[in-house]
């Protein structure tokens, strides 16, 4: 019985040691897959995409406030079958992205993008496009069928600047003086320039037809579709990752996983999931004209490049300090533009500016509430956002008011500058009005009983005694709010100005010199505010102002 019990007892250790076993082994290989995985993650390369996050479906932000999109989806699917690679989205506006590749804040850039100027000769494309799409001009539906550019030669064409459909149209006009059309350069994502199209602010666009089919299907709207003969002149038909120079390992393997994609189907089920067709495919052309391009691109020595560097060509370095003059040369003509926006709506924000002023210094029924409103909403807003507010809402509320009172008016026929005027000038007012208060409670009130024990009238006193003396006190805060007046005009690109900065932008587009651009544009607003600064110390010492 004895020995019985012993051998149960042994049995039982035996169990005991054998699960122990088991649960040491197992141990070790969680603790040992955790570690590969640990490595393997650390291993793993982070590469920064540069996007706009607008270009629906391609790129854009869902519901949720998710970045999504054709572009985002293969991206995500490379990502899920690389072993070295993991993606970081950043957003930026469309004009910045290859400024953003050239100062190494992207390691690549997607965007629907494709080829355009001399952007093969700066940056490292993919083998092959992963879809493939075509422009076409884009008109409403009352429109005759097969027009060309010619045919709308005075109208009105809506691009983004620094697009290849931008530098299209621009090279169009320069070669086709007689028949160049009106390019509004409009800083918005493609949806909302289709959609203007159709409410008729632009007569015609240039887009892709992936953008086109979208924005029907959501909102419910019709447009005609124009072939463009000479397509091969905005950009080859195809869409591309666009990769820093230094980046070819990258490249190389996110192409080999592209391929696989296109070989089992996967590329084609992004495609019809966001366009509803299959775009995907590639014909022999293009497979012939991107192997021969790249192969030029491999074949480029070293000598090669030394040598145009010798030649003085731009091509290939990081930093062209010879072409700021240049561009500051080109950005002066739009001078006026800039100017103009300034001195209108300091105008109108000094004259509204004092009128509420005087209203809350006076504490008038009613009148005192609403300005205090007024004052807080345009100090409390983004001057952006009131642009927006303005150049898409005062229009809507000017067709409103034409229909309230039976008359017929052609809201699209209102300049862009009008509203530009409206934006700016409401928000100088709202901050001026503060200027102007304190200024105006500062002016001792001795000297205003003096005046009226003297005969003179509320006019005369106010023009006299108050205005003198309190424009003394209000003029250091008045050339401040002009000084950043002046540089707020440069959001006005954004709803179709071009002035010295939209202008800029332009240049930059075309020559994919983002850095360069921007120095000299930097100039020319940090010249124009010394020669501001001078004429206020000018009018203190006339005024006798001690500071």
């Amino acid at each position: 019985m004895k020995k019985r019990k012993e051998g149960i007892e042994m049995k039982g250790k035996g169990k005991q040691h054998t699960w122990l076993k088991w649960g040491m082994a197992l141990l070790a290989f969680v603790i040992s897959w955790q570690l590969s995985t640990t490595v393997h993650a650390q291993e793993k390369q982070v590469v920064i995409v540069g996007t706009s996050g607008q270009t629906k479906p391609m790129d854009y932000f869902n519901d949720k406030n998710e970045l999504t999109g054709f572009e985002i989806d293969v991206l995500k699917e490379i990502e899920s079958r690389s072993d070295t690679i993991t993606f970081q989205f950043e957003t930026a506006e469309f004009a910045s992205l290859f400024a953003g590749l050239d100062s190494k804040k992207f390691d690549l850039v997607v965007n629907n993008l494709g080829e355009s100027g001399d952007r093969r000769k700066k940056y490292l494309f993919s083998l092959y496009p992963y879809i493939v799409t075509h422009n076409v001009l884009i008109t409403k539906t009352d429109q005759p069928d097969n027009l060309t550019v010619a045919d709308l030669k005075g109208k009105s064409i809506a691009v983004v600047p620094a697009s290849p459909q931008s530098q299209f149209l621009e090279a169009w006009n320069k070669e086709n003086p007689d028949d160049a059309v009106t390019i509004q350069y409009v800083d918005s994502d493609p949806s909302q320039i289709i959609r203007d199209v159709y409410s008729g602010k632009f007569d015609a666009t240039i887009y892709a037809t992936t953008y086109v089919h979208d924005v029907e299907q959501t909102f419910g709207i019709q447009l005609k579709q124009h072939t463009i003969e000479n397509e091969d002149q905005i950009r080859q038909p195809g869409s591309y990752f666009i990769f820093r120079k230094d980046e070819l390992t990258l490249r190389n393997e996110m192409d080999e996983i592209l391929a696989e994609m296109r070989e089992d189907g996967t590329l084609t089920k992004i495609s019809m999931k966001y366009l509803g067709q299959d775009d995907i495919q590639l014909t022999k052309a293009l497979i012939e004209k991107n192997d021969k391009l790249n192969e030029e691109n491999a074949t480029t020595s070293d000598s090669d490049t030394a040598q145009a560097e010798t030649n003085e060509t731009t091509d290939g370095k990081l930093f062209v300090p010879s072409l700021i003059p240049s561009i500051i040369a080109q950005l002066l003509p739009k001078l006026p533009i800039t100017l103009l926006m300034t001195v209108v709506s300091a105008i109108i924000g000094l004259g509204l500016g004092f009128l509420i002023a005087v209203v809350k210094i006076r504490n008038t029924p009613v009148l005192t509430q609403i300005c205090s409103v007024f004052v807080s909403f345009m100090r409390g807003t983004p001057q952006l956002v009131q642009l927006f507010l303005s150049f898409y809402g005062f229009p809507i509320l000017v067709e409103w008011l034409s229909q309230q009172m039976g008359v017929t008016a052609n809201v699209n026929a209102i300049p862009a500058l009008v509203y530009v005027f409206i934006a700016f000038g409401l928000n100088e007012a709202a901050y001026t009005s503060e200027t102007f208060r304190a200024a105006l409670l500062s002016v001792n009130k001795n000297e205003i009983e003096a005046a009226r024990s003297i005969g003179l009238t509320n006019v005369q006193t106010m023009m006299r005694i108050i205005l003198p003396s309190a424009l003394i006190v209000a003029l250091p805060n008045l050339v401040n709010s002009f000084i950043s007046l002046l540089k707020a005009t440069s959001l006005a690109f954004t709803v179709t100005i071009i002035d010295i900065m939209g202008q800029t932008r332009i240049i930059a587009g075309a020559n994919l010199r983002f850095f360069e651009a921007y120095i000299a544009v930097a100039l020319v607003y940090w010249v124009m505010c010394l020669l501001i600064e001078q004429v206020a110390k000018r009018i203190e010492r006339k005024l006798n102002v001690d500071l």
